[in-house]
């Protein structure tokens, strides 16, 4: 018997390969760098090793615990004199004996700045029938006197780089205002930003009455 060879199979065909799309491959590699800089910069200070919050807003925000009825402390935080740094220290404590107003603020809060104008219309007409009071929380000194001195605020402004007001007062959202009575209780806490008329709105019914 004669053996015949079986014919030789052709080579299977080598798959074609993928093209890689270099523009999309440059497009992802910049979405990863760009969130993690945003949060980066979302959960650690800008110009120092202050840490700093994310403070929701909008319909979703969070909500704190209800401080109303409480009195605000004596501890004393170092005090901003029309952004610079005063060799003095003050407290909530000493405002007692008239109407005040307490807004937490920072400079990386964009409704913080801009609402910061409106406290300072409402501060020039009612002058020191009502204190207003800036509570700068959370940054480096740099940061609250950069702000305080775009704004243009002249109302006084204490220093709270630790956070240990938001802390004490379990403030969730920025911006924050206390309204405080002259015995120094608070009577209501707004999130959220405000304008000069619902600002000053808010103190004649809850502090003139």
């Amino acid at each position: 018997m004669t053996d015949v060879d079986s014919p030789a199979r052709p080579p299977a065909p080598t798959p074609p390969r993928r093209r890689v799309n270099r523009g999309l491959l440059w497009a992802s590699a910049l979405a990863v760098v760009v969130l993690a800089i945003a949060t980066v910069v979302a959960f650690t200070a800008g110009d120092g090793d202050d840490v700093q919050v994310v403070y929701p807003s909008g319909p979703n925000q969070l909500q704190g615990r209800d401080v109303t009825g409480e009195r605000v402390p004596d501890e004393t935080f170092e005090r901003f004199d029309l952004g610079e740094l005063s060799s003095g220290r003050g407290s909530l404590g000493d405002y007692t004996g008239r109407p005040t107003v307490v807004n937490f603020f920072a400079s990386w809060c964009t409704p913080c700045i801009v609402e910061m104008p409106a406290f300072e219309q409402v501060h020039q007409r009612l002058g020191d029938d009502v204190a207003i009071v800036g509570i700068n929380t959370g940054e480096q000194l740099e940061s609250g006197r950069r702000i305080i001195q775009q704004t243009g605020i002249t109302y006084d402004v204490l220093r709270d780089p630790s956070g240990v007001l938001t802390e004490q007062f379990e403030i969730l959202n920025m911006p924050s205002t206390l309204f405080v009575d002259a015995e120094g209780t608070i009577v209501r806490v707004h999130t959220g930003e405000l304008s000069e008329v619902e600002l000053e709105q808010i103190i004649r019914d809850d502090l003139y009455a």
